[in-house]
């Protein structure tokens, strides 16, 4: 029976943490374990990569978006500089050459240097594994975009360093070093 009193116990206080602080360590918790999965799949991948080389797909991929046509302007450029006519050609072809060659003739002059220094130029395009394979043992294939400009950077096979610079796909600067 009851007393009659209006006074009552308290609710007898729960024992453990707040449910606030349970939902702010479950967040954490979980962020952290999702962080700790992010970094092992990222060492693991790197150094799948690095064991394996890079799949076939990402070398076709990747190959096709970017390098192909800075691969195809080299070729050319360099097939065409290894004759008079050829080089002739791709003065009068490419009018953004007087920027830094303002006569033909100089421009005819300086690949006539070059042609000693033109190598064995590869007939395909390297793939991605064996340019990060040649680019960790000193040799050299940079390619940089900004805006209309690309500058092409490569160290040919026994020859100098081809270096290209193109606006709106036509070259304005060749060198070979």
């Amino acid at each position: 029976m009851t007393n009659g009193s209006w006074e009552s116990e308290a609710a007898p206080r729960k024992k453990g943490m707040p449910l606030w602080a349970k939902i702010g360590l479950g967040c954490v918790g979980g962020c952290a374990l999702v962080f700790v999965l992010l970094i092992v799949t990222c060492v693991g991948g790197a150094h799948w990569i690095s064991q394996n080389g890079l799949p076939g797909f990402v070398d076709k991929a990747v190959g096709s978006a970017f390098l192909d046509q800075a691969w195809s302007q080299m070729e050319q450029t360099v097939k065409a500089l290894r004759t008079e006519e050829g080089t002739r050609a791709l003065y009068r072809e490419n009018p953004g050459l007087k920027e830094n060659y303002p006569e033909e003739a100089a421009f005819l002059h300086e690949a006539q240097n070059w042609r000693k220094k033109l190598g064995q130029f590869p007939t395909a395009r390297p793939s991605l594994n064996e340019l990060i394979k040649d680019h960790k043992e000193g040799g050299a294939f940079h390619i940089s975009n900004t805006n209309e400009r690309t500058q092409i950077d490569y160290q040919i096979p026994e020859g100098g360093l081809l270096h290209l610079e193109l606006v709106s796909e036509k070259l304005v600067n060749v060198r070979v070093e």
